[in-house]
């Protein structure tokens, strides 16, 4: 069962942001409805700040909200400013072709939580419509704001119906990857048309074509004109459906785990590559090829998914770049004076 809290509604919401979107600023973006319209302050009584570190953990709900920050939220000042808030200064941020499966993948999760009383969820679903975005979004924040966000390591994850739950932490999972042997996660084939959560890895992509072509930008429709960067692009989406193919297989076996393991991995794959990103490149081709290199050879130990037989290869581990970039982690290919 997924669990609605501020974490996984930030992480959804975070995917339809448009740049630069990483864990910070989404962070400051939604508190903003609360510490743009109230005086919070930290422990030490100074001015309430996000800083990474808590992003991190609020986003991956390893600790709860503030208690500060939840008080406020009931304040009817907060209350009467929520939906303004969110139609002037959070929809503005969103990218209009993502709204549709930000909304979809909300009401997903508003629908699978049995901690949400059924009056709850008829009340945030009957919002759930681009026309009454802000007011979805805003109802849904002012109550996630509230629950608990810090999962608990007694919590068992449920597994497919052939599979006994099983408590959320590496030791089961371990235990659990040696009793059954899971095969290959289902391969997902990259469709035809580009889907909207590839939109963000796939201007990058045609933007490092375009910088080693001395373009000003290069249209997936022009692809055709350079064979050689059309073969490149078919291939490097085949690396990110290979990747997303082990990220919803792992869900569907194992359920929900903490930590999570397709974050290790990322997190295994971010330091294995991001001094080699980081260097000087004649192009932002150069850079994307350099890092590719990289990740194929890199070790990815951490994650419980590596000793699992065929999961983890070099295809699944450049694919993971492409999410680094997705997630904003990898900024871009295409070194900028910024």
């Amino acid at each position: 069962m997924s669990r609605l809290c501020f974490g996984t509604y930030a992480k959804i919401v975070q995917k339809s942001i448009k740049e630069p979107n990483g864990q910070k600023r989404v962070t400051e973006l939604l508190l903003g409805l609360i510490t743009d319209n109230e005086d919070v302050t930290n422990q030490e009584g100074e001015p309430f700040v996000v800083t990474d570190k808590l992003a991190s953990d609020l986003f991956n709900c390893k600790i709860n909200m503030r208690k500060k920050i939840k008080e406020a939220s009931s304040s009817q000042t907060i209350i009467n400013a929520a939906h303004d808030y969110f139609e002037d200064v959070v929809l503005p941020e969103i990218m209009p072709e993502m709204i549709k499966d930000m909304i979809a993948e909300l009401a997903d999760l508003i629908s699978s939580d049995d901690t949400v009383p059924q009056d709850k969820k008829e009340e945030f679903l009957r919002f759930a419509d681009p026309a009454s975005l802000h007011v979805f979004l805003s109802v849904l924040f002012l109550y996630v704001i509230k629950k608990d966000n810090k999962l608990s390591k007694e919590s068992p994850a449920p597994l497919n119906n052939r599979m006994p739950s099983i408590l959320s932490d590496v030791k089961k999972l371990k235990e659990l990857i040696e009793k059954i042997h899971p095969g290959m996660p289902a391969p997902i084939a990259p469709p035809g048309e580009i889907e909207s959560h590839e939109m963000v890895y796939v201007r990058e992509l045609l933007a490092a074509y375009a910088d080693a072509e001395g373009l000003d930008e290069l249209p997936k429709e022009s692809l055709e004109s350079f064979p050689k960067y059309q073969k490149d692009f078919k291939r490097r989406r085949k690396d990110y459906y290979a990747a997303e193919s082990i990220r919803r297989g792992a869900r569907d076996v194992f359920g929900e785990t903490n930590p999570d393991q397709f974050d290790v991995l990322k997190e295994e794959t971010y330091d294995g590559i991001i001094d080699v990103y980081e260097n000087e490149y004649p192009h932002g081709l150069a850079r994307l090829k350099g890092v590719m290199s990289q990740a194929a050879l890199i070790r990815v130990d951490k994650c419980v998914y590596s000793q699992i037989p065929n999961w983890i290869g070099a295809s699944e581990k450049k694919g993971v770049c492409h999410m680094l970039v997705n997630d904003g982690k990898l900024r871009e290919w295409v070194e900028t004076d910024e």
